[in-house]
């Protein structure tokens, strides 16, 4: 009898498995046959020459003209968040769709409260989708251009927020460096203090060296550490509002600064007081930004600094 009772259960057993086996075979089949985890993705983004990112909160157009990518036809691109953004679209996966019962609000939020990206080769359009996630950024969802098809996505390997890089505003895409130019068409570079002009000075470039114009004993070191300052300056975070830019108008600069290339193009930053948590308000071609103080105390020097002792 217990022979028996023995067999039966291992019988038992084996259907069982067999049944549990055939249920997890069924239900990848049927996952891995409606879903394609590269719907998103874009291989080729070399050939991406425009990309829009429309939303509630504006609309950024990044555009490759001149050999250079340029954000909403103004302002030249940070090449690191293009390359972050082409990266994102090459490596997004798909990890599961949205349940049934989820689809149609999850759909509907990200319609309405995400970002519609569209991708462009000259004219035609390549891929639209939208994106955006959870509240509190912790997961990203993709919709299709077409329909209620909601999809959780994520980048294999990495816990990132997916849909923050389409999040980003225009200024969020910005270049950072502020006298983006080529320095070998340096002509000069002037120094205004409006409250003291004393210290105001100018450097120009003769005789293959740089100096500062009515100084006979110049600290070269000085001045070359300066000019390096100045071309790596970068602003912290840029601030597109013109009523911060209407309030700065009324007050008068702690130090001007300009820039003149050979083509008399001039370049201009405008730096204010009083600092704000360790960062100061600046005019950067009358378009406001925040600068952290360290870097701008680098390049606040009077024309005193610059004499040899």
């Amino acid at each position: 009898m217990q022979e028996q009772r023995n067999k039966r259960l291992f019988i038992s057993l084996v259907v069982l498995a067999v049944i549990t086996a055939s249920v997890f075979y069924l239900t990848q089949q049927e996952a891995t046959s409606f879903v394609d985890n590269n719907i998103f993705k874009v291989s080729d983004t070399e050939q991406i020459d425009r990309v829009v990112l429309d939303s509630k909160n504006g609309r950024v157009e990044l555009s490759y003209v001149n050999s250079r990518w340029i954000v909403n036809k103004q302002y030249p691109a940070d090449g690191n968040m293009i390359k972050v953004l082409f990266a994102t679209l090459q490596q997004v996966n798909v990890k599961r769709p949205v349940s049934a019962k989820q689809a149609d609000s999850i759909s509907r939020k990200i319609r309405g409260e995400g970002v519609h990206v569209l991708l462009y080769e000259g004219e035609t359009q390549r891929k639209s989708f939208y994106a955006g996630g959870n509240n509190v950024k912790t997961q990203a969802f993709f919709t299709t251009e077409v329909g209620n098809e909601a999809y959780l996505v994520n980048i294999p390997g990495y816990r990132v927020y997916v849909s923050g890089i389409f999040e980003l505003n225009s200024d969020g895409y910005r270049d950072k460096y502020v006298f983006n130019f080529n320095w070998q068409n340096f002509k000069s570079l002037e120094a205004d203090f409006p409250a003291n002009p004393a210290d105001n000075f100018k450097v120009e470039f003769e005789r293959n060296f740089f100096t500062i114009k009515g100084e006979t004993k110049v600290d070269t070191a000085k001045l070359n550490t300066f000019l390096d300052n100045v071309s790596l300056l970068t602003v912290d975070e840029y601030r597109s509002n013109n009523t911060i830019a209407d309030s700065l108008a009324g007050l008068k600069p702690v130090m001007t600064l300009t820039i003149e290339d050979i083509a008399t193009r001039k370049y201009l930053l405008k730096l204010y007081s009083p600092e704000r948590k360790g960062q100061i308000m600046g005019l950067i071609n009358e378009n406001p930004g925040l600068f952290n103080k360290k870097k701008i105390s680098a390049i606040l020097k009077p024309k005193s600094f610059f004499r040899k002792k």
